[in-house]
């Protein structure tokens, strides 16, 4: 099995390009666009075979759309060598390609990720300047004592909010409402000044602002409640304005058979489900129930936690919560059972509190004291599990611009925001497992049982039951049916005949999977019977057809005998 590993863009390149060579019947590789920087944004089909790929029903995964969140890569990459590895090994990996087909596009943020990987930078999405056009005087984020990390600064100041914890001194805690006469700090990134003109001055007593040059995020650029940079930061300048996005979105236009989809992002150990829009109850009954049992079973297999989106962000203040996100966009508008999913929870490892068990809200009740303990708690870990170099040592700098500091703190980049080197193997297996149990539970079309019968000279009656075995109705979700373009079955018969009764093409409506509310109910809402009256030659051959966008295609030979 390949070790999980976090890949630059080369190296993904050159893996991807391997397994098109290696699993020709299983794989195919396309450039699907280019990003700002004009490198390829790719695209995996996996299926068996990988040419009947949009015949089948589909799960998508993309991950990396946020630069920093390289594991999110590393676990698509990870879920596809497993995938190629053990098909015709694994039961259900083997189920699963044979009778579906998985999408994969590993990285979104290609030019990002790249600075993430190769240099001391952290930017949200993408290294272009947005939202201005230039980098406004301030405070900017850089590896000022050039030791390969930005880290954390912490500046002696009467007027600072922060001091050393009593217990670890490792530790910056926050300075208690009326406490006076010990060493406080202000703590923030290392970075420097700009303009370069101001570099180097006395600014103890002026006032630094933070610039951000590189605040795009993609994640907020999608059309779907989409709010502009005025309400919501790094949504860019209209709905799907960045390359990249637009060539996700008409990947996921042009492949209607996706019914399943799972976005990877970074941290929190937590499956999140719809709706974002409120409470539960926003959903149809059908919808919460397919959200809530899949999020459940994920749960199950992968040991993360599994809720909303609501539940887990809304902190009682927001207008729109996370406003022109992917999940949304593939649910509301594409009418697809959605998923992100948050890889890495450091403070669970350590026995802290986080938000995908607490919530923002129940981090927000957290005493100052509370705070403190699970700090430690994650010091403890670090030293435990991970060792030195997870974390700097506060070490004296004389600072250009601001005179004696300290400078040090966790890494952010392989501790915080991704799991170390050796707990990416555990996260790219936990959530692989809930990755397969997504694909294999989008519908599946079957014509269950078929009845030729001779009534005359050249006379046949055709009679053909059709099922969905699958655990998502056909339209993967209640929200589908409604959606036009989403139609429903069609079922056609092609071949020479002469139609005597019945039509083709018949249009049926939607199939209910094995999930639906019904299912302790005489089977009715997932099967339809079909029947034709047909004229046709003796021992002649029809085909009999039965497609859907979500749910694919399945064709069987009539033999007229």
């Amino acid at each position: 099995m390949s070790a999980a590993r976090y890949y630059t863009y080369a190296l993904m390149t050159e893996t991807l390009q391997q397994w098109q060579e290696q699993y020709a019947n299983l794989f195919a590789l396309e450039a699907i666009g280019k990003s700002r920087m004009g490198r390829d944004l790719w695209a995996v089909t996996i299926s068996s075979p990988v040419k009947e790929a949009k015949r089948k029903p589909a799960v998508l995964v993309d991950a990396n759309i946020h630069a920093g969140e390289v594991a999110g890569n590393a676990v698509a990459m990870h879920w596809m060598a497993t995938l190629l590895e053990n098909y015709g090994k694994s039961p259900a990996i083997t189920w699963l390609l044979d009778t579906r087909t998985v999408y994969v596009i590993p990285r979104i943020a290609v030019d990002g990720a790249e600075e993430y990987l190769t240099t001391p930078l952290r930017m949200r999405s993408s290294p272009h300047l947005y939202p201005y056009s230039e980098v406004l005087p301030g405070w900017i984020l850089d590896d000022i004592d050039h030791n390969g990390h930005i880290l954390t600064i912490r500046m002696p100041a009467d007027d600072g909010a922060f001091a050393v914890d009593d217990k670890d001194p490792r530790i910056m805690r926050r300075r208690r409402p009326g406490e006076f006469g010990g060493q406080y700090y202000h703590v923030f990134p290392e970075g420097r000044v700009l303009p370069a003109e101001h570099q180097g001055k006395d600014l103890m007593g002026g006032r630094l602002n933070l610039t951000v040059p590189n605040a795009m995020d993609f994640n907020r650029n999608f059309p779907i409640r989409w709010a502009g940079e005025d309400k919501q930061k790094g949504a860019g300048p209209f709905p799907l304005s960045e390359p990249e996005l637009y060539a996700l979105a008409q990947f996921v236009i042009d492949h209607p058979n996706i019914a399943g989809y799972a976005a990877l992002h970074t941290s929190g150990g937590v499956i999140l489900r719809q709706p974002s829009t409120g409470p539960d109850t926003v959903l149809s009954l059908e919808d919460r129930m397919l959200f809530t049992r899949v999020a459940h079973e994920g749960a199950q297999v992968s040991g993360y936690f599994a809720k909303s989106n609501y539940e887990t962000f809304h902190n009682g203040h927001d207008d729109v919560l996370m406003p022109g996100a992917a999940d949304d966009w593939m649910y509301d508008h594409q009418g697809v059972l959605s998923f992100t999913v948050e890889i890495w929870d450091l403070p669970r490892h350590a026995g802290a509190r986080g938000y995908a068990e607490y919530s923002v809200q129940g981090l927000m009740k957290l005493t100052d004291s509370e705070k403190e303990d699970d700090m430690r708690k994650i010091m403890a870990f670090i030293d435990e599990k991970i060792g030195s170099e997870a974390f700097f040592a506060w070490t004296p700098f004389n600072h250009p611009d601001l005179g004696p500091v300290e400078i040090g703190g966790i890494d952010p980049k392989f501790v915080i925001q991704n799991p170390p080197p050796m707990f990416l193997e555990e996260e790219c297996e936990r959530v692989g497992r809930f990755l397969t149990t997504l694909g294999l539970s989008t519908p599946q079309l079957a014509i269950s049982k078929l009845a030729v019968e001779k009534t005359g000279n050249d006379i046949f009656r055709i009679v053909a039951l059709v099922t969905n075995q699958g655990f998502l109705p056909t339209s993967s979700t209640q929200k589908g049916r409604t959606m036009k373009r989403n139609q429903g079955l069609i079922a056609r018969l092609d071949g020479n005949y002469q139609i005597i009764a019945g039509q083709s093409p018949q249009y049926l409506g939607h199939l209910s999977g094995y999930g639906s509310l019904d299912a302790g109910e005489p089977p009715a809402s997932n099967r339809v019977q079909l029947q034709w009256v047909i004229q046709a030659s003796p021992h002649s051959t029809v085909a009999l057809t039965v497609s859907t966008p979500k749910a694919g295609q399945v064709t069987v030979p009539v033999v007229l005998e």
